[in-house]
């Protein structure tokens, strides 16, 4: 993101309180890959929050509060014109095309679309979230995920944050996802393992981290959602889901009713979770150096389990995903 790359060595001071009943706290603002870092003055991070779903709680006479999300119970209050300037822009470069083109095609395939798919509304419902999917840039994609985070945290509740485990998130994205947009956060759930939404975003159960002794298990289940994220889009399932009508005003638009996305992320939650192709999956494990037998065994007994198990790419010593210490601060990471 050209934006974002101009700004990634800007850095300003900020006040963030974690909580609202919380003492505000000095803190270093910076630009991560896809994220606002806030950070001690030791260069500790103390939390990082999606650019895409950065919401400005009030701007008056050149101090503007931030919040993470909609909730508004994490604040960071920033002085800085440059730096507030910065974000203002890159916020805008997330929720819109990169460039005209982008814009253009939007608005040449809704009229295409308007005046064919009326015609077959019936009987395209797939090729219509096809070509959609296909249109939309990246940087929609990102806009979409973000859009749907406050839906997901309706079911879910609010990612885990906790300063000194942000590090051991990062690392394991930089192992298993890689890319500049993708980001993993650590979630209550329920009674699903994992899942990922658009823009590259991972979410995985809490559970897959306190209950277990390693990151090989919690491991799994994000390369599983990697596997997925190519083989099933979630954006895909989205226009799907939403019917011809809705994907139509979304391709005339460039926006998608928020109705529609809180379904979505209702069925998201609750719905049966799917497994990829056992070969692509292995691919990923391999990719990454990880052995597949003890994500394996946490899956129902199946052809395609066993075929993990046969197929298990890495059956030599390998390098850790966190160190012991690493492991340990991440377990708690959603304590309070």
């Amino acid at each position: 993101m050209t934006a974002l790359k101009k700004f990634e060595r800007l850095e300003s001071l900020g006040l963030w309180k974690e909580t609202e009943t919380s003492q505000k706290v000095e803190t270093v603002v910076s630009f991560g890959k896809s994220s606002l870092v806030i950070s001690d003055h030791k260069d500790t991070p103390l939390t990082h929050w999606a650019l895409g779903a950065i919401e400005i709680v009030t701007s008056d006479e050149g101090c503007t509060i931030y919040a993470p999300d909609k909730e508004h119970t994490e604040t960071l209050e920033i002085t800085d014109q440059t730096m507030n300037r910065a974000i203002e822009k890159v916020r805008k470069e997330i929720r819109r095309p990169r460039s005209h083109r982008g814009r253009i095609r939007l608005l040449s395939a809704g009229a295409i679309v308007t005046s064919l798919g009326l015609l077959s509304i019936f009987w395209l419902p797939k090729a219509l979230a096809d070509y959609t999917t296909s249109a939309i840039t990246d940087a929609k994609s990102r806009e979409i995920g973000a859009k749907l985070m406050p839906y997901i945290n309706q079911y879910a509740g609010t990612p885990c944050r906790k300063g000194e485990t942000l590090t051991s998130v990062r690392k394991l994205e930089d192992r298993l996802i890689g890319g500049e947009h993708s980001t993993l956060f650590i979630s209550d759930l329920g009674a699903r393992k994992s899942m990922h939404l658009p823009g590259g975003i991972i979410l995985a159960n809490k559970t897959l981290v306190e209950n277990y002794d390693g990151a090989e298990i919690l491991a799994g289940y994000v390369l599983m959602e990697k596997a997925l994220q190519h083989e099933s889009p979630a954006l895909h399932t989205l226009f799907l889901e939403a019917g011809p009508i809705a994907t139509i005003s979304f391709l005339v638009t460039g926006e998608i009713k928020g109705d529609v996305l809180e379904q979505f992320a209702k069925d998201r939650i609750t719905g049966a979770m799917s497994q990829p192709d056992s070969v692509a999956l292995l691919e990923l494990f391999k990719s990454t150096n990880l052995p597949s037998i003890p994500f394996a065994k946490t899956l129902n007994a199946s052809d395609a389990t066993q075929a993990l198990i046969d197929g298990n790419p890495v059956t030599g010593p390998y390098e850790p995903l966190l160190t012991d210490p690493q492991w340990l601060a991440l377990q708690t990471i959603c304590e309070n």
